[in-house]
């Protein structure tokens, strides 16, 4: 062996260790693949061509038809598809309930928080227009109440318009939404 070392370049030497490493990885994957298949074949009980005998006189379950199991098979397999329907359909019934449950909860938080934030929104802007120190006077001496609304939605037109949409949104979306309560 040292000879065969000195012989062969150091630069050889790389690519013999790719090569080997290769055909190391080719043997592995070769011996998976036999055993694969050898247990493959085991569980689905095949027997391998050069191993099979000649058998003349085998004969087919198939061939002699036995009507009353038959019938007793097909309506055991009519009830067990039946059962898997009744199943299936439970299954998605209660998945669905679950997804509304929780999409519900999680759209009602959302809408309560939005509704809250609007609401707020809407009477810190009410609050901050009527109460300033500086106008407040002028607007309790000139303007009844609806006239101080008015002043409110005349200064502030876009604050207002979407403070009340996003009012007006949930609401609507609430009443929409008691459907859940007819279906449980």
């Amino acid at each position: 062996m040292p000879e065969t070392e000195t012989v062969i370049p150091p630069e050889a030497w790389p690519l013999m260790s790719a090569l080997f490493n290769v055909t190391l990885a080719f043997a592995a994957v070769w011996l998976a693949v036999t055993v694969f298949v050898a247990w493959r074949r085991n569980a689905s009980n095949l027997t391998a061509v050069h191993d099979a005998e000649r058998n003349r006189r085998a004969q087919p379950d198939f061939l002699s038809v036995d009507a009353k199991e038959r019938k007793e098979a097909m309506r055991r397999a009519d009830q067990f598809e039946s059962d898997l329907d009744k199943r299936d359909r439970d299954e998605a019934r209660s998945e669905r309930r679950k997804a509304r449950e929780q999409a519900t909860m999680l759209q009602r938080a959302t809408q309560l928080i939005s509704f809250g934030m609007a609401l707020f929104s809407l009477a810190t802007m009410i609050s901050g227009t009527m109460f300033q120190v500086s106008i407040m006077g002028r607007y309790w001496e000139q303007y009844s109440a609806g006239e101080r609304l008015a002043a409110v939605i005349r200064e502030h037109p876009i604050g207002v318009a979407i403070t009340v949409a996003v009012i007006l949104y949930n609401i609507a979306r609430f009443v929409v939404n008691r459907s859940w309560q007819k279906e449980a």
